[in-house]
């Protein structure tokens, strides 16, 4: 049974009574199965996480990047699972990165700063990204993502600034410049990243 039948199954159950219009279920099972996706996804994190002793990293990369990604877009598996799983893995794989770095002092505050300078001209040159399933057509929609992706990596570079907790900020770094490369073409063909 795939996300989409769930989905579908939970839809009918909520409106089976309401008499909606195939709109507003649609609507509905968007909602539904984007929470689903939601949950399943964090709680792979989650397990990945503790099971390496990075989960507190790896839920700090998760976070910046997933908050960029909202506005910037990105590379696209060609379904949501391999999705959350690829994205878990990757995650928990940067939060034990994090991890190594603080712990062997690594990333100095210039290298840091210059990752964010990176993350910032990739977002300012590809952003948005957007996919086949979900085009934008508007071109100040377009602007808005762009600079809202940018404003993003700007505030994230001023709290980086003003907080000391290393693994925090090496974290936040590290989950903004795996989100700015998802942004380069060879992540984007046409159909999604295939695997």
């Amino acid at each position: 049974m795939t996300f989409s039948d769930i989905t579908s199954r939970i839809t009918n159950l909520i409106t089976k009574e309401l008499n909606y219009s195939d709109e507003k279920k649609e609507i509905i099972a968007y909602a539904i199965e984007t929470v689903l996706l939601s949950v399943f996804g964090t709680i792979l994190l989650v397990i990945f996480g503790y099971l390496v002793d990075a989960l507190e990293p790896a839920m700090i990369a998760a976070l910046f990047g997933v908050l960029l990604r909202r506005v910037s877009g990105g590379a696209h598996f060609n379904t949501p699972l391999k999705c959350l799983l690829i994205g878990a893995v990757i995650y928990t794989a940067i939060g034990v990165l994090a991890k190594i770095i603080v712990a062997n002092d690594l990333l100095n505050a210039t290298f840091q700063m210059l990752i964010l300078l990176v993350s910032l001209i990739l977002v300012a040159l590809l952003a948005p990204v957007d996919s086949d399933a979900k085009p934008i057509h508007s071109s100040t929609l377009k602007i808005s993502l762009k600079v809202s992706s940018m404003i993003f990596i700007g505030l994230s570079f001023l709290m980086i600034t003003f907080t000391h907790y290393k693994l925090l900020n090496v974290s936040a770094i590290l989950g903004l410049f795996y989100q700015s490369i998802t942004l380069l073409p060879i992540f984007n063909r046409k159909g999604g990243v295939t695997l």
